[in-house]
């Protein structure tokens, strides 16, 4: 499939899952693909505003034209539908001075420290070691391998919640998300990060009705982790 040809059906929404990934994935680590993307998406929702734009006039037009005594009868479908039009247009405007799911997902995003086991000389000998030592280092690939091993002996979930940074930290969106909603059922050391980023995930999936309910229940649970970001992007969000 040519560039061109993706990005329309991604706008379309006529890609599979994997392949919405693929252009998700080269939206982030391809400037020349993400230009010419966004590009194309420009180009699409104008087009989608000048038919808003066509059909309502069309509508008025038709309602002029019709005699007095019909045009009582007439009046509030064509009005209805005149509405409906406005809506389309002020929705597509929403999209063009809004930022999108995965914009909001890049600017919210932080890869998480590692505060559960920091490496140093004195721990050295630690098993764990290998694995925290690639986290520390940027190599998630290694990292989540390490992780894998030491989950298959002990199902630990601080373990399995760098595991599932590991995964979200290479763009692994949907096997993080699978393990950091395995995680959000449990009460563990990184329950709040654990929930934050699963809210970051759906935004990414443009998902905002989870989102939303995510981030409603780090409120519930009265945390105070990246609350400011918190209060920002629910802001944004209801926007959505």
């Amino acid at each position: 499939m040519n560039t061109e040809r993706r990005i329309q059906d991604y706008l379309a929404n006529r890609l599979s899952e994997k392949d919405r990934i693929e252009v998700e994935n080269l939206l982030e680590t391809d400037a020349d693909f993400k230009s010419e993307f966004e590009s194309h998406r420009d180009i699409f929702i104008a087009f989608k505003i000048a038919e808003a734009k066509k059909l309502k006039t069309h509508f008025q037009e038709l309602e002029d034209t019709l005699p007095k005594e019909k045009s009582n009868l007439k009046k509030f479908k064509y009005a209805y539908l005149a509405i409906a039009s406005i809506l389309v247009i002020g929705f597509f405007y929403n999209i063009l001075s809004s930022e999108s799911g995965n914009d909001l997902f890049e600017s919210n995003f932080e890869i998480s420290p590692n505060t559960y086991q920091p490496v140093t000389r004195s721990n050295n000998s630690n098993k764990n070691n290998s694995a925290f030592i690639a986290y520390e280092n940027g190599d998630f690939i290694t990292a989540e391998k390490e992780f894998e091993v030491l989950l298959a002996t002990s199902n630990n979930p601080n373990i399995r919640f760098y595991y599932a940074s590991s995964l979200l930290n290479q763009s692994k969106i949907d096997s993080a998300l699978k393990e950091f909603k395995t995680l959000n059922a449990i009460n563990f050391e990184y329950l709040e990060e654990s929930l934050w980023y699963t809210a970051l995930i759906y935004l990414k999936k443009e998902d905002y009705s989870n989102s939303k309910a995510i981030l409603n229940k780090l409120d519930t649970i009265n945390s105070t982790f990246e609350i400011e970001k918190r209060k920002q992007l629910t802001k944004k969000l209801n926007g959505f």
